[in-house]
């Protein structure tokens, strides 16, 4: 059979792990079981040295990358760096003038102000090197690498993923300059996205520009979610609906290969995990005054209970600290990053998986595949609606408490306790989700829309 080409332009691949590990992972398994088919992917990513430090690299997934996989790795320009050093250095200059100025008897409110206006035009310049997001200056190197590799490999079908939006821009040129048609997938919403700062409403039109530019030259657009394909469709209506699927993350059988044999017999407490960064609205408190409250109570008896929160934390608190001050230092028990095969003897070692997700009714994490692949209760703190919930439920693979409201949470995690006693988890997968989910079937759906996609050429 005769192989065509697909060039994957990814930010985030293979050493990376840490926070781009749902973005890595995504990639790396369409890259694995395209080769099934008549597909051969040829990888568009970054140089590990120049991944910013909050990336974290984890050599094993290199591992995953099927031998013979062309990867072109390119530099990233970052010249946002130097302005942001100069605006830094200038900011503490302003801040120890306006001090000695504010505490001066005599007025100089006219200059405060000038102050502050040419504050705000720093803040626009830098900006302006961030449209659509930090991870611009890859954007002219990926066009010059992409057109030779279009090119020299003679590429078929050019496919980009985001976040980051830069990868979609990329992909937008490429097609632009070689003609060849052009998929661009979508990990989360874009402009939509409720975990998206809040930005000068010169750069939200800026980027509704260059969002709707990218729907419209792309020949197939791919949401991760049902619900975010509908919501493409509703604010896209003058674009043929067929142009978007929804094409959901998996997991991978052969990640759990081992796992069970790896990892030591567990001291028999009633254990819950949650792995993952956690951050902005992914905040653990509600659910740690839950357990709390089930403890004074004496609803749950502490030494019958283990909670892991696996992974790095950016909250506005010291998560620490909280959990001493709720006196749940040897209940709920704090690990840091891990590499990804960590991650998941973790998650192996656990009788109930606990997922966050407020605040959004259009996205689904992608640990929730993972935690699928487990064969693990989940309980899931989200609201109500949307794309999390109708999976949860739906598919009957556990709970779902709203984000806000401490009562039901301590309710649900009490509820599967009790199960966990009566013996109701050691037999609880759902074979079906198991099946549905398995990205091998995902891989397949992607492989007859590129099929159908390459037949209209």
């Amino acid at each position: 059979m005769e192989k065509q080409k697909i060039l994957m332009i990814a930010y985030c691949f293979p050493p990376v792990g840490g926070i781009g590990t749902a973005g890595s992972q995504r990639v790396l398994k369409f890259v694995k079981y395209l080769q099934d088919y008549k597909w051969e992917p040829v990888i568009l990513t970054v140089q590990e040295q120049y991944y910013e430090p909050y990336f974290s690299m984890d050599y094993a997934l290199l591992d995953a990358v099927p031998h013979g996989t062309k990867i072109i790795r390119t530099s990233v320009i970052r010249w946002l760096t130097k302005i942001l050093d100069y605006r830094k250095h200038v900011k503490t200059k302003y801040a120890s003038k306006e001090k000695i100025d504010q505490s001066s008897e005599v007025g100089n409110s006219t200059d405060f102000s000038k102050k502050k206006w040419h504050q705000k035009i720093k803040d626009f310049i830098t900006d302006l090197f961030e449209i659509p997001d930090e991870e611009m200056g890859w954007f002219f190197p990926g066009i010059f690498a992409g057109i030779g590799v279009i090119r020299r490999e003679q590429i078929d079908v050019i496919y980009s993923t985001g976040k980051p939006w830069t990868a979609h821009l990329i992909g937008t040129v490429l097609k632009f300059f070689t003609g060849k048609p052009m998929i661009a997938d979508f990990r989360d919403p874009w402009l939509t996205n409720p975990f998206r700062p809040k930005f000068s409403v010169l750069r939200d039109r800026l980027e509704t520009y260059l969002e709707r530019k990218v729907i419209e030259r792309a020949d197939l657009v791919i949401a991760n979610t049902d619900e975010l394909k509908d919501e493409f469709i509703r604010r896209f209506p003058q674009q043929p609906q067929g142009k978007f699927i929804a094409l959901l993350n998996g997991f991978d059988p052969e990640d759990c290969d081992g796992l069970e044999k790896e990892i030591a017999e567990c001291t028999r407490r009633f254990t819950i995990t949650h792995t993952g960064f956690l951050y902005g609205k992914r905040d653990p408190k509600i659910f740690i005054d839950a357990v709390r409250l089930l403890l004074d109570e004496k609803r749950v008896d502490p030494n019958n209970i283990r909670i892991a929160l696996v992974g790095s934390a950016q909250l506005p608190y010291n998560l620490e600290e909280y959990l001493h001050e709720k006196g749940l230092d040897g209940t709920i028990i704090r690990h840091d990053y891990v590499p990804y095969k960590q991650s998941l003897k973790y998650m192996q070692n656990s009788d109930i998986l606990l997922l966050l997700q407020p605040g959004t009714t259009t996205q689904i994490p992608s640990k929730l595949f993972e935690y699928i692949g487990m064969r693990k209760p989940i309980l899931a703190i989200s609201p109500c609606e949307g794309a999390t919930y109708n999976l949860v439920i739906g598919e009957s693979i556990g709970s779902v408490t709203p984000p806000d409201n401490i009562q039901e949470i301590a309710e649900a995690i009490y509820s599967m306790y009790q199960e966990y006693k009566n013996g109701a988890y050691r037999n609880n997968a759902n074979e079906e989700a198991y099946k549905k989910f398995n990205v091998k079937n995902i891989v397949k759906a992607l492989a007859k829309n590129l099929d159908d996609l390459s037949s209209k050429v």
